[in-house]
């Protein structure tokens, strides 16, 4: 099914997914103008560690908001979460006016945090209610992978038209667009007509039921289901650990989540730089207009990477593996070359390379352990996964800021770079030990 005839066929899910591109469009285009005025707040030697920190405020939350944000939505309506997920960040998204006009970190650093607390529960919520909307494996597959393509492309057409709006308009107006798209966004999730209950909807009596027969209440309820969820997630970490395939996964995406956070704490800090020497004196904002030039890029990467890596990685079998390694050497590639870059559209052209890259290495990535488990550890293993790898990127975000700040950001991205080339190297390492015990205990076997 083309994504053409998913659209007009279904209308339900042309709604969710018309909310998802104009509240991601308005994410990108407020994300340039908050990055150019953190560095414009933090003056001259402190901007690694105001960016970082900022980075940090956006990606924390939703790790620390993500499990209760999944336990929200399989007990209330999922499209009542959504609605009021887009209305508190149309309210949020004008804090950032306060912040600007107080010239205030802190209440920049507050104002993100919070909206990404909230957009940890649009997000589940919307993830949640595509099998509901989209029926049929045709259909999942068609939605699922539209939406991907969708988040790549909004990065690219939201950095580029924020910072064209936040270089020849202003900084506010990206603001008050921003919030406007949350109230758009509500408006179109609101019209769905399907149901989009959680799984554990029906379950709320037979739960308030043994609650009152335990006879102390909720209280009892919630330590057992706490109990029960840190042994189930012990029991995915076992069985991660049990598989040599998936240990090494985890592994070198741990030295991944390490250098790919010190180039996601830098790379505004480049574009401010890098557009200060390309379009002072040509527009009226060149900070705003060089990071937007770079995020639009890594948007222009994975936008054109999608396809490449549904194509490339099809049928490739046993040779996932070692695409993967290559893929993620040549990533950490990309990253030092980009540092070497004299100019900003020769760095953008890097980046783009590096996201296309990055598509096919993801692509292998998520094949490779999808195939290698078990459907009952499914949900654990890939939790576990992004949980290691956000934990190192916030790691190396607040490190990579207050290093950049005192050593310069070209070595301290370079070093990221290398990080994930040892990354990439380490996988070959541990495949071909994998493949030596895999050996020797066949020949151990034959005695």
């Amino acid at each position: 099914m083309t994504y053409r005839r998913l659209l007009a066929a279904n209308p339900d899910f042309r709604r969710l997914w018309t909310g998802q591109v104009v509240s991601e469009v308005g994410d990108w285009f407020n994300n340039i103008a908050v990055l150019a005025l953190t560095i414009q707040l933090a003056g001259p030697g402190r901007e690694g560690q105001a960016v970082a920190l900022y980075a940090i405020s956006r990606h924390l939350p939703l790790f620390l908001f993500g499990p209760l944000a999944g336990v929200v939505v399989d007990r209330v309506d999922r499209r009542r979460v959504m609605v009021a997920a887009d209305c508190a960040r149309a309210v949020l998204a004008l804090g950032f006016l306060a912040a600007a006009h107080w010239g205030s970190l802190p209440l920049i650093y507050l104002v993100g945090a919070s909206l990404f607390a909230v957009s940890a529960f649009f997000n589940v919520a919307r993830r949640a209610s595509i099998p509901n909307i989209a029926r049929g494996a045709d259909q999942l597959i068609t939605a699922n992978a539209l939406s991907s393509s969708t988040t790549a492309s909004t990065i690219a057409v939201g950095s580029a038209l924020g910072g064209l709006l936040s270089t020849f308009i202003g900084r506010d107006a990206v603001f008050i667009f921003n919030s406007v798209t949350f109230i758009v966004s509500a408006w179109m999730i609101s019209r769905i007509r399907t149901a989009l209950g959680g799984a554990m909807a029906g379950e709320k009596k037979n739960r308030a039921g043994l609650e009152l027969e335990e006879g102390g209440g909720k209280r009892i309820f919630g330590r057992r289901a706490a109990g029960a969820f840190w042994r189930d997630f012990r029991e995915g970490l076992k069985y991660v650990r049990s598989h040599d395939v998936l240990r090494a996964i985890f592994v070198v995406g741990a030295g991944w989540g390490l250098g790919n956070g010190v180039a996601r704490a830098l790379y505004s800090i480049f574009g401010a730089r890098l557009g200060l020497e390309a379009a002072t004196g040509l527009v009226a904002r060149p900070t705003d207009f060089g990071i937007s030039v770079l995020f639009a890029a890594m948007g222009l990467g994975g936008v054109i990477g999608s396809p490449i890596a549904r194509r490339s990685n099809a049928g490739a079998g046993e040779a996932l593996a070692s695409r993967m390694g290559r893929t993620m050497v040549f990533d950490g590639c990309c990253l030092v070359i980009f540092t070497l870059m004299p100019g900003l559209w020769s760095a953008a052209a890097v980046l783009v390379v590096r996201d296309i890259n990055f598509s096919i290495w993801w692509t292998a990535k998520q094949t490779i352990i999808m195939s290698r488990t078990e459907d009952r550890y499914a949900g654990r293993v890939f939790a576990s996964y992004e949980t290691l790898t956000t934990l190192m990127m916030v790691g190396a975000m607040l490190a990579a800021g207050a290093s950049a700040d005192r050593f310069g950001i070209r070595p301290v991205a370079a070093l990221g770079g290398l990080i994930v080339v040892l990354s990439g190297a380490t996988w070959f390492l541990l495949r071909s030990r994998q493949r030596h015990s895999a050996r020797a205990a066949g020949k151990a076997s034959e005695l």
